[in-house]
């Protein structure tokens, strides 16, 4: 389809399918590309731009990965995903092994605003750095990708104190932020997750399983997922304690408006 005809007009364009696993390289190019974002922006008009930007490129490919994925795989491969990267058979396009290393990049930038957000903060950068290199570092990022969808509801939070926003254009993105965290963060992701899971679990003794993944492989897929999805529901509960104060009058539309505040 048109997904698939936009990544291979890349390929051929960039070299892609020659570089894409080099996760480290991707890594280091992205923390620099997000870096220099960050010097050059900082925090223009209050919005956080190189949050803002990975957000963008990370959730939009992560659903065009998730969309082939669905749509794709058996007319491309053969066989459905998530079985076909569980089994050994490689990332079905060069975007679903270069977005995990975009977000390895991310992650440090992520680390260190960790430390002045909080406990809570700190722990989901050193997660999502953790995570991203050990799917990045086994050689099969391809099947982390899918998680990197709860990227979309980021975009909106990015926006959450831009100054160039009026009242009712900041409710509007308040109702998005608060749709799309549950959408994503709540139901879909953690949905995605279990199946990747559940055919991990199930091929566990599969030789042909065996042959890229480690023994800890299903542990640690099981391990990452409950952090986030128990860390995405509490940030989910602050999320509507803050949405209802907001709508109550109780708190004004501008003011407290990251996460952090309570």
């Amino acid at each position: 389809g048109y997904f698939l005809s936009v990544i291979q007009g890349f390929d051929e364009t960039t070299g892609a399918a020659e570089w894409a696993l080099s996760s480290r390289h991707v890594a280091v190019l992205s923390a620099i590309i997000l870096g220099a974002v960050r010097a050059f922006f900082n925090q223009k008009c209050n919005v956080n731009w190189y949050s803002l930007v990975h957000a963008l490129v990370t959730g939009s490919l992560s659903f065009v990965c998730v969309w082939l994925n669905e749509f794709g795989a058996e007319s491309l491969t053969g066989t459905s995903e998530p079985l076909g990267s569980i089994l050994c058979k490689g990332p079905l396009t060069s975007i679903h092994a270069i977005v995990p290393a975009i977000t390895m990049g991310f992650g440090v930038f992520d680390i260190i605003e960790g430390f002045s957000h909080g406990i809570d903060f700190i722990l989901h950068g050193f997660a999502t750095f953790s995570i991203m290199a050990y799917f990045c570092e086994m050689g099969v990022p391809e099947i982390i990708t899918p998680m990197l969808m709860m990227e979309i509801s980021t975009l909106n939070l990015c926006l959450m104190r831009a100054t160039f926003l009026s009242d009712r254009l900041l409710t509007v993105n308040i109702l998005i932020f608060v749709m799309s965290f549950f959408a994503f963060r709540i139901i879909i992701c953690p949905y995605l997750w279990w199946g990747i899971f559940s055919t991990c679990w199930a091929n566990r003794d599969n030789p042909e399983s065996q042959a890229c993944l480690p023994w800890h492989f299903k542990y640690v897929t099981f391990t990452f997922g409950m952090f986030f999805n128990c860390l995405n529901s509490f940030w989910f509960y602050k999320i509507v304690r803050k949405f209802i104060r907001k709508m109550s009058g109780k708190e004004k539309l501008k003011e407290k408006n990251s996460l952090k505040d309570e």
